[in-house]
This record gives structure tokens, sequence and C-alpha cells, in this order.
């Protein structure tokens, strides 16, 4: 059977653009090669190598961007856990797609001053994962019960240009850049379970500096609140409930964006690998600590310059990339990108903080088995024939989504179905999944995933597959969402 939307990144590019030979936004705005701009380096560039190199800019800066504004949003003091102790539901809307499957706990560390100390606790045998995400959304370590077992564990995680010595009971981590994403994940059944043990482990998690560790302060007490010169306004936008994360991104002026990107570059300077492309894009103002200002070009590079952002998200979105069928370039992989820049920038915006292949596997549904879109006008059904269910060797979901790819609110307040769930199976073994508006009925409701009553979208996800899945996809193939004939 034929794999459903593993759409190739290749074939994107193939018809819009390569980051290492530039996006072709000129292509666009033709401008006679005469033409020429000046910037403060004095190096005389064309009006598209300027477009060109302004393209890749923004494409290269858009995960640390994401990873810093996500940072602000949530208003968090440095090196400071912040637990999600509810159950996730509709109302869920801090990151896209959101699990229903694992509670979040979450810091931002800076790593300028001092080291950190990360204490986790023995978490019972329960799959949970804390994976340390650099400012550029590279995966540089990971913890958790697939990599380092269950039981309690310290580690000193370390900045780049720390020196010291490493006490006795910690194990060092170095972290590439200042700026680190502790995104932990610990898997959650139901709300009972949620209150009952999830959040009581949650809270023995702990984050305090090497400083006070020494001191025997094993919490530290909340560190300040790092706030950029040229932090965008439309981070009050978020925290105020007038746009998500990605509307606000995308709202940010061109001139704000590349300045606020400066003002990163500074404590998260790019990575090992990093140098001659960033060497290119300093002859357009992008450096770190530099003011970059629109006036530094004539009136019509200007113009084109502000249509940046929109023709980047326009052809992301018009090429029907998500997070689950994007196919990393150049030998990287979600989680481990090295300088394939252009993936990078997709799985921040499609998800923000994803998890690496062999923690989870995501598959995504935006088409039924006749390439029609979903549409919760209609009713739909996914068929596990016996002994084919999703090869996790933790466990397995689907989740429904909204057009904007959040939780959506129903009846029965179910927003993921999958292997914890009490599901019916059929007389031969197999297992029929209900995805649809209306309740199916009492004999069928066991296993509805109910829907919207307008477009959504459904994600698989196989936590921890097993390792003949991860070394060929072919092994097992996802199963489509077939149309049933309405009433």
């Amino acid at each position: 059977m034929k794999r459903y939307l593993k759409i190739t990144l290749a074939a994107f590019i193939i018809s819009s653009v390569v980051l290492s030979g530039g996006w072709s936004f000129a292509a666009n705005y033709p401008v006679p090669a005469r033409h020429f701009v000046k910037p403060r380096h004095h190096s005389r560039l064309s009006k598209n190598e300027v477009v060109k190199l302004l393209g890749q800019a923004y494409i290269y800066g858009l995960p640390v961007v994401f990873t810093d504004f996500t940072r602000q949003v949530a208003h968090a003091a440095n090196n400071t856990f912040s637990h999600g102790h509810q159950f996730p539901d509709h109302t869920s809307r801090w990151v896209v797609a959101p699990n229903n499957d694992t509670n979040y706990s979450s810091a931002f560390l800076d790593l300028g001053d001092d080291a950190v100390v990360l204490s986790i606790p023995d978490t019972k045998d329960r799959y949970f994962v804390v994976p340390l995400m650099d400012a550029w959304t590279n995966v540089f370590a990971s913890f958790g019960k697939r990599t380092t077992g269950t039981k309690a564990q310290k580690y000193l995680i370390s900045g780049p240009r720390w020196e010291g010595s490493v006490p006795q009971g910690l194990t060092q981590v170095k972290a590439p850049t200042d700026l680190v994403w502790v995104i932990g994940r610990i898997q959650v059944n139901s709300p009972d379970d949620q209150i009952n043990f999830v959040s009581k482990i949650q809270d023995q998690f702990s984050l305090t500096t090497l400083s006070n560790w020494v001191k025997g302060n094993e919490v530290s007490s909340p560190v300040k609140f790092t706030q950029y010169p040229n932090t965008p306004s439309q981070v009050k936008d978020v925290q105020n409930k007038k746009a998500t994360v990605v509307q606000a991104i995308k709202n940010i002026p061109i001139e704000s964006y590349f300045n606020y990107l400066n003002d990163l570059l500074v404590k998260n300077p790019p990575l090992a690998g990093d140098e001659a492309f960033i060497k290119q894009l300093e002859k357009v103002g992008i450096k770190a600590g530099n003011k970059f200002s629109l006036t530094d070009f004539d009136s019509g590079t200007q113009e084109i310059i502000r249509k940046i952002p929109e023709e980047v998200f326009h052809r992301f979105d018009a090429a029907g990339l998500s997070l689950e069928n994007v196919k990393p370039l150049s030998g990287s992989k979600i989680g481990d990108y090295k300088t394939d820049y252009l993936t990078r920038a997709l799985v921040a915006y499609k998800g923000l903080g994803a998890l690496t292949p062999e923690e989870a596997t995501y598959i995504g549904y935006y088409t039924d088995a006749d390439k029609n879109a979903l549409d919760g006008n209609y009713n739909y059904t996914i068929h596990f024939e016996k002994g084919k269910l999703p090869p996790s060797t933790a466990f397995w979901s689907l989740t429904l989504y909204d057009k904007d790819r959040y939780l959506t609110a129903n009846a029965i307040r179910r927003y993921a179905i999958g292997d914890r769930n009490n599901l019916k199976f059929n007389p031969d073994g197999s297992l029929d999944i209900y995805v649809q508006h209306e309740n199916p009925g009492k004999e069928k409701e066991n296993n509805w995933l109910p829907a919207p009553t307008e477009s959504f979208n459904v994600v698989l996800r196989i936590y921890v597959p097993s390792p003949s899945y991860l070394k060929d996809h072919n092994v097992w193939v996802n199963p489509p969402l077939v149309k049933a004939n309405n009433p």
C-alpha cells in the first residue's frame, strides 16, 4: 500500500528553493543586474543578491527566534521549571500541535554566568523524556526511559564558555549555546492519573545553579528574566491572547525581526559548520549585536525585503508540508539538523520542540484514502489489521487537531485515542477507529475520536518506535482514513 502523505522535502525544494543556492525571491521581483545597493560594509551587491541573502537569513534565524519568542511569551524566570499540571485539552494553546499523551515540564536555561544542575526523580518506571534543545533547536542531549532509565539521576549542564571542575555525583553535559530549552514530557493517561501520580512526579524535578548546589541548595530561588533590547512587541499579542506564537512571529516587521536575530546571536552564536554561511549574511547586516536598518537599501529593495516573511510562510504553507512529512536533507534528521537550515526552519514552524525520530515518529493525516481533504461533515474509519498496530515499544496515539493545529472541543472531552484507551477489537482481532463529529453509538463509542464540523487533521504518534521500523519504515505502513457511506 502506498504510504500516505510521504511528500519529500526534496520535491518542495525542486519547485521553489534550495537554501544553499538561495531562496528565489528575486525571481518574483525581476531587477536589472546593473542596479546595486550599498550596505554599511561597503560591499557592492545587486538587489537580487541582497534579497537572496536576506531570504536565507530569515530562514536561518527562524529556529532561534521561535525558541526565544516562546521563552519571552512564557515570561518564566531563567533556570526554573514550569510544569503543566493540567490534563491537555482544547484550551492548551501554548505550543502548536500539543500532544494529549504527555505533560510538559519546561524550563529555559541561561548558562552565561553559571552551570546548572538538573535533578530528575525516580519516575517509578513511568515513561518520560527530557530532551535538551540548544537555541537553534538541535537536541544535544536526551534523558529518559529509553536512554538513561527511570531511576533518579543528576546532570551538570554547562554553557560553551564555562570552565570549572565537575563535582562528584554529577554527569557533565556541554551545551553549544547559552540558551537551552529543557522540554520534558512524562506520560499521562487520564485527568485522575495527572492529579494522583504525574503532578507529584513533576514537582520533584529541579534545577539549580551550580553555585547554589554546592552550598546544599537543591532548588534555586527564581533567577532573573532575560529581556533583549529588540524584543518584538508582538510578544504581548500572544500574552494578551490576541494571537498565537506562529501568528505573532509572522507579523513581526522584517527590520524588527533582523534586529531581534542580531540580539540573539550575541549569546547564541552560530554553530560549528555555520562559519562560511554567516560570513555571507554579514554582507547584508546580519551579525551579532549589529543594527540592521532598511535605510541601508534603496526604496525598491526595501519594498521587496518587507515581503520576505509573507513569501517564506506562503511557500511553507503552499507546499503542504507538515512536521509529519518533512524529509530532512543532507543526512540530517529532526533534532539534529547540522547545516540543513531549511528543514530546521520548517520543523520550528510546524512543530517547535519536536522529539527525535528514536523517541517519537509522527505521521500526519490531512487527506483521506481518496486524497480529499479531511472534513468534519463526513465520517471516517481507520482500520488496523490484526497484528498490525503501530510499531511502538512504548505507546501510540491518534490526536485530532483543528485547521490551526490545536486540540478541538468535543462533547466527551476526548482529544486523542490509542493503546491506553479501553478499545474494542473486532472478532477477528482487527481494530477500527471512528473519526467523526457525531457519536457513532454505544457499541462504537470506545473507539470514537471526535471531530469538529470543519476541516481537521490527525497525527499518529508512535513513541519509541521499534528498531525494525526505524531502520526501514516500509516494514509497517499506516492505514488511511476511509470515508464512510454517510447517511
